[in-house]
Protein backbone atom coordinates (compact mmCIF):
# COMPACT_ATOMS: atom_id res chain seq x y z
CA UNK A 1 0.00 0.00 0.00
CA UNK A 2 1.36 3.36 -0.97
CA UNK A 3 1.69 5.88 1.83
CA UNK A 4 2.04 9.55 1.21
CA UNK A 5 4.91 11.59 2.46
CA UNK A 6 4.02 15.23 2.41
CA UNK A 7 6.35 17.35 0.42
CA UNK A 8 6.90 20.86 1.39
CA UNK A 9 9.13 23.76 1.60
CA UNK A 10 9.59 25.21 4.97
CA UNK A 11 10.46 28.74 5.43
CA UNK A 12 10.41 30.77 8.54
CA UNK A 13 7.12 31.95 7.08
CA UNK A 14 5.63 28.46 6.88
CA UNK A 15 3.39 26.65 4.47
CA UNK A 16 -0.19 25.88 3.79
CA UNK A 17 -1.33 23.24 1.33
CA UNK A 18 -4.16 23.83 -1.10
CA UNK A 19 -6.30 21.12 -2.64
CA UNK A 20 -4.11 20.90 -5.75
CA UNK A 21 -0.91 19.97 -3.85
CA UNK A 22 0.67 23.41 -4.09
CA UNK A 23 2.41 24.84 -1.04
CA UNK A 24 2.31 28.49 -0.09
CA UNK A 25 4.29 30.13 2.69
CA UNK A 26 2.63 30.90 6.03
CA UNK A 27 3.25 30.12 9.70
CA UNK A 28 6.47 28.11 9.31
CA UNK A 29 7.28 27.87 12.99
CA UNK A 30 3.83 26.43 13.67
CA UNK A 31 4.43 23.71 11.06
CA UNK A 32 7.99 22.60 11.73
CA UNK A 33 9.46 24.20 14.83
CA UNK A 34 7.23 22.39 17.29
CA UNK A 35 8.22 21.34 20.76
CA UNK A 36 7.40 17.68 20.23
CA UNK A 37 9.24 14.44 19.60
CA UNK A 38 8.85 14.52 15.82
CA UNK A 39 11.80 14.96 13.50
CA UNK A 40 10.87 16.78 10.28
CA UNK A 41 12.94 16.08 7.16
CA UNK A 42 12.37 18.55 4.33
CA UNK A 43 13.98 18.00 0.93
CA UNK A 44 14.15 20.45 -1.96
CA UNK A 45 14.43 18.73 -5.33
CA UNK A 46 13.44 18.86 -9.02
CA UNK A 47 13.06 16.32 -11.81
CA UNK A 48 15.60 18.23 -13.94
CA UNK A 49 18.27 18.06 -11.18
CA UNK A 50 20.57 15.05 -11.68
CA UNK A 51 21.88 14.86 -8.09
CA UNK A 52 18.32 15.31 -6.79
CA UNK A 53 16.91 12.31 -8.61
CA UNK A 54 19.98 10.22 -7.77
CA UNK A 55 19.44 10.78 -4.06
CA UNK A 56 15.72 9.88 -4.03
CA UNK A 57 16.44 6.15 -3.41
CA UNK A 58 18.47 7.22 -0.36
CA UNK A 59 15.36 8.87 1.09
CA UNK A 60 13.36 5.71 0.40
CA UNK A 61 15.94 3.73 2.43
CA UNK A 62 15.76 6.25 5.28
CA UNK A 63 11.96 6.17 5.27
CA UNK A 64 12.02 2.38 5.62
CA UNK A 65 14.65 2.60 8.40
CA UNK A 66 12.50 4.99 10.43
CA UNK A 67 9.07 3.49 9.83
CA UNK A 68 7.09 3.60 13.08
CA UNK A 69 9.29 6.32 14.56
CA UNK A 70 8.33 9.99 15.00
CA UNK A 71 9.89 11.11 11.72
CA UNK A 72 8.02 12.91 8.95
CA UNK A 73 9.48 13.39 5.50
CA UNK A 74 8.46 16.30 3.29
CA UNK A 75 9.56 16.89 -0.28
CA UNK A 76 9.10 20.04 -2.31
CA UNK A 77 9.54 20.04 -6.04
CA UNK A 78 11.09 23.16 -7.47
CA UNK A 79 9.97 22.15 -10.95
CA UNK A 80 8.27 24.89 -12.91
CA UNK A 81 6.05 25.38 -15.92
CA UNK A 82 2.73 23.94 -16.92
CA UNK A 83 1.86 20.67 -15.16
CA UNK A 84 4.96 20.87 -12.94
CA UNK A 85 3.29 19.09 -10.02
CA UNK A 86 1.94 16.34 -12.26
CA UNK A 87 5.37 15.94 -13.84
CA UNK A 88 7.09 15.59 -10.46
CA UNK A 89 4.58 13.05 -9.14
CA UNK A 90 4.59 11.06 -12.38
CA UNK A 91 8.36 10.88 -12.11
CA UNK A 92 8.07 9.46 -8.58
CA UNK A 93 5.21 7.09 -9.44
CA UNK A 94 6.99 5.70 -12.51
CA UNK A 95 9.93 4.77 -10.27
CA UNK A 96 7.72 3.25 -7.55
CA UNK A 97 8.70 5.64 -4.76
CA UNK A 98 6.43 5.49 -1.74
CA UNK A 99 6.03 9.26 -1.56
CA UNK A 100 4.59 12.10 -3.59
CA UNK A 101 5.72 15.63 -4.11
CA UNK A 102 4.21 19.03 -3.61
CA UNK A 103 5.07 22.21 -5.41
CA UNK A 104 5.67 25.80 -4.43
CA UNK A 105 4.30 28.78 -6.28
CA UNK A 106 6.32 31.38 -4.41
CA UNK A 107 7.93 33.71 -6.93
CA UNK A 108 10.35 35.26 -4.40
CA UNK A 109 12.57 32.27 -3.68
CA UNK A 110 15.64 34.44 -3.30
CA UNK A 111 14.01 36.12 -0.32
CA UNK A 112 13.32 32.92 1.58
CA UNK A 113 16.47 30.93 0.76
CA UNK A 114 18.48 32.55 3.59
CA UNK A 115 15.55 31.93 5.95
CA UNK A 116 15.92 28.19 5.43
CA UNK A 117 19.60 28.42 6.26
CA UNK A 118 22.04 31.31 6.02
CA UNK A 119 24.61 29.03 4.41
CA UNK A 120 22.27 27.84 1.64
CA UNK A 121 23.41 29.08 -1.77
CA UNK A 122 20.06 28.11 -3.28
CA UNK A 123 21.50 25.05 -5.03
CA UNK A 124 19.57 21.79 -4.91
CA UNK A 125 19.32 19.18 -3.68
CA UNK A 126 19.10 20.57 -0.20
CA UNK A 127 17.73 19.01 2.96
CA UNK A 128 16.89 20.48 6.33
CA UNK A 129 16.09 18.43 9.42
CA UNK A 130 14.25 19.88 12.40
CA UNK A 131 13.27 18.74 15.84
CA UNK A 132 12.01 21.57 18.00
CA UNK A 133 14.59 24.33 17.91
CA UNK A 134 17.34 22.00 16.65
CA UNK A 135 18.16 22.20 12.97
CA UNK A 136 20.64 20.53 10.63
CA UNK A 137 21.08 21.71 7.06
CA UNK A 138 22.71 19.72 4.24
CA UNK A 139 23.29 21.20 0.80
CA UNK A 140 24.05 18.72 -1.96
CA UNK A 141 23.35 15.05 -2.46
CA UNK A 142 22.86 13.10 0.76
CA UNK A 143 23.22 9.38 1.43
CA UNK A 144 20.84 7.33 3.54
CA UNK A 145 23.67 6.80 6.01
CA UNK A 146 24.27 10.56 6.40
CA UNK A 147 20.55 11.26 6.61
CA UNK A 148 19.99 8.54 9.19
CA UNK A 149 22.90 9.86 11.27
CA UNK A 150 21.31 13.32 11.37
CA UNK A 151 17.87 11.89 12.18
CA UNK A 152 19.13 9.48 14.84
CA UNK A 153 21.04 12.27 16.60
CA UNK A 154 17.84 14.27 16.81
CA UNK A 155 15.80 11.29 18.00
CA UNK A 156 18.22 10.58 20.88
Amino acid sequence: MKYFIHISIFMLLGLSLDAQGVWKYSDFKEKFVKQNDTVYVINFWATWCGPCVKELPEFEKSIKSHRGQPVQYYFLSLDFGENALEKANNYLDNRSFSFNSYLTTDENANEWIPLVDESWTGAIPATVIYRGNNKTFHEGKISAKQLNTYIDKMLN
